[in-house]
């Protein structure tokens, strides 16, 4: 007996279990539920680490590296976020940078006219986090570029992540 032509394709593609596998890998991209706030971005830190990141800035910008100790102490973008998150105590500083960073990178897509990800409050993955501090890292380094212009894109990161503060966690 030959089965029905709707048989026959869910078996070509490999059947009820094949589909569970592959719906279990699909739900490990997707975002975490609002209640899951130990995922979410911190937008509050992001904050704190932003600021204390453009200190760091206003102090002393370099390109071509992330830090410079003497004469006077002094950072490239994501060199000064890093150090930032460092300064806030608890934890791996570069996870802690991570909503920051991420913050950062929406702030520029939109500052070359693109939109962001918006996925700066919640959970980056770690090769997209590493690919994201590449590409600042790429941008803080192009010849020409000021720290007026680094300091442009810190405050508009800083005030993304405060109107995320304030309008709350983010539902879809």
């Amino acid at each position: 007996m030959r089965p029905a032509v709707d048989e026959q394709r869910t078996t070509a593609r490999g059947g009820p279990a094949r589909r569970h596998r592959l719906l279990a890998r699909i739900r490990v991209f997707e975002r975490p539920a609002p209640e899951a706030r130990p995922w979410q971005g911190r937008p509050e830190e992001a904050y704190r680490v932003l600021e204390d990141a453009r200190a760091v800035i206003a102090q002393g910008w370099v390109q071509e590296r992330w830090f410079v100790r003497r004469p006077t102490p002094a950072a490239c973008l994501v060199g000064a976020v890093v150090h930032a998150a460092r300064q806030g105590g608890s934890g791996d500083p570069v996870v802690s940078a991570g909503p920051a960073l991420d913050y950062l990178w929406d702030a520029w897509q939109e500052s070359r006219g693109l939109g962001g990800s918006g996925i700066a409050a919640w959970a980056a993955p770690r090769e997209l986090r590493l690919a994201r501090v590449r590409d600042l890292t790429r941008w803080n380094d192009q010849p020409g570029r000021t720290r007026d212009e680094v300091l442009g894109l810190v405050d508009l990161a800083a005030s993304r992540a405060v109107m995320a503060a304030v309008s709350g966690p983010r539902l879809s």
